[in-house]
């Protein structure tokens, strides 16, 4: 849909040069503009790719502005790589993108229009040190033991509590055990406590924002008016007050562009609802959706045996895997005992890949899921004379 006073036509030329190096499928996803658009995108598929050329085809070949664009992004990290590669594409547009994550576009807005929820302009922000030590001071206050009810516990139930849209007012009357009854006393002079602070915690970046733009009509008319395309990437690592964000700023126009993989959704411990894929198709049934199913990154062997796991998840959105990458070498299942043979097994294949097929140590990275497991890696390095860098450790 395009706004009045945006031009209809493109440039044939310049849309063709934007969208070079494009597969078909991709071609499709970057070029779509007729409302909201649904991509599920495979991983190794191109998704930041299609992106950036989505972004530089909205600015350089159907022109419109760059700062009616708002692209959201899951990390800072992301949004400089997205930024970049618009820049490389049409230089002219990168330096008026609106390219965020979620907490920095919601605490731009309420920089700006944060007084209509509570928050005057020069708010400050609490990080997890600053929530516990006022969660502690009134545990102190209410004569609780925070050995009894540990501080991060409570301040875990809080931040579920606020990103499931549910005020103290609420949580304490749904409280159903002691515990609940306590934290709901909590929360509730906790957030006593950052209003007399003008302050918000990152939770409240998303819940005001939330609250802003559902309360106040003129608010929300002032961000619909500014922003013609929404673009959300990792959107199945989005909770239910982010879409509903998004849902919000793009009811206007309905150009919201939602980019996710409910299979490679990982943080349901930090409210994650990958079930926002299948919202979004309830919310916008109009909405086209573009499935990248080929993967540049890897052999069809680890694509098959991939898809041979997650297959067995319930309620997944269909769809299979293809490459034309070279078949690969088979995958190898290794059983070991504990921690110590596990990092003896890494190892003694770091060693193999050395002799025998003469890779460098410095091009074989390991990589694992917490720091914790460095340790039993260590030791065996040591123990074996092998030389290694630990990267982000001490």
């Amino acid at each position: 849909m395009t706004s009045p006073g945006t031009s209809n036509g493109t440039n044939s030329a310049l849309s063709d040069s934007l969208l070079s190096g494009l597969s078909e499928r991709q071609k499709e996803a970057a070029s779509y503009t007729d409302g909201p658009l649904l991509i599920v995108a495979g991983p190794g598929s191109g998704k930041t790719r299609v992106m950036s050329h989505r972004l530089a085809y909205l600015t350089g070949a159907k022109g419109i502005p760059p700062y009616r664009i708002l692209a959201v992004t899951f990390t800072n990290k992301a949004a400089r790589e997205l930024r970049e590669r618009c820049q490389r594409l049409v230089p002219s547009a990168a330096d008026q993108l609106r390219v965020f994550t979620f907490h920095s576009f919601c605490a731009l807005m309420l920089r700006y229009d944060g007084e209509y929820v509570g928050l005057k302009q020069g708010f400050t922000i609490y990080d997890d040190d600053d929530q516990s030590r006022v969660i502690r001071r009134i545990l102190l206050d209410m004569d609780i033991d925070p050995k009894q009810f540990p501080v991060s516990q409570i301040r875990s139930i809080i931040s579920s509590a606020k990103n499931k849209m549910t005020t103290p007012s609420m949580f304490l009357k749904m409280a159903e055990t002691y515990v609940e009854e306590v934290t709901g006393r909590v929360y509730e002079k906790y957030q006593e406590a950052l209003s007399r602070a003008n302050a918000a915690d990152f939770d409240d970046l998303l819940l005001k924002s939330f609250q802003l733009l559902e309360s106040n009509a003129d608010v929300l008319e002032k961000y619909q008016q500014r922003y013609e395309h929404v673009l959300v990437d990792e959107f199945q690592d989005t909770n239910a007050l982010q879409f509903n964000i998004a849902r919000l700023l793009s009811a206007k126009h309905r150009n919201l562009c939602v980019v996710g993989d409910p299979d490679q959704s990982i943080y349901s411990w930090r409210h994650a609802d990958p079930s926002n894929l299948t919202d979004f198709r309830k919310t916008f049934p109009e909405a086209k959706i573009v499935t990248l199913d080929q993967s540049y990154r890897s052999t069809q062997i680890i694509l098959e045996a991939a898809d041979a796991v997650i297959s067995n998840n319930e309620d997944r959105m269909e769809k299979t895997l293809w490459t034309e990458n070279e078949r690969g070498s088979r995958v190898v299942v290794a059983e070991v005992f504990d921690e110590e043979g596990e990092a003896r097994a890494v190892i003694n294949e770091v060693e193999r890949l050395v002799k025998q097929h003469k890779v460098s140590r410095n091009n074989i990275a390991v990589m694992y899921r917490i720091n914790a497991q460095s340790r039993s890696l260590e030791v065996v390095c040591n123990r074996s004379g092998v030389p290694y860098r630990l990267v982000g450790g001490v």
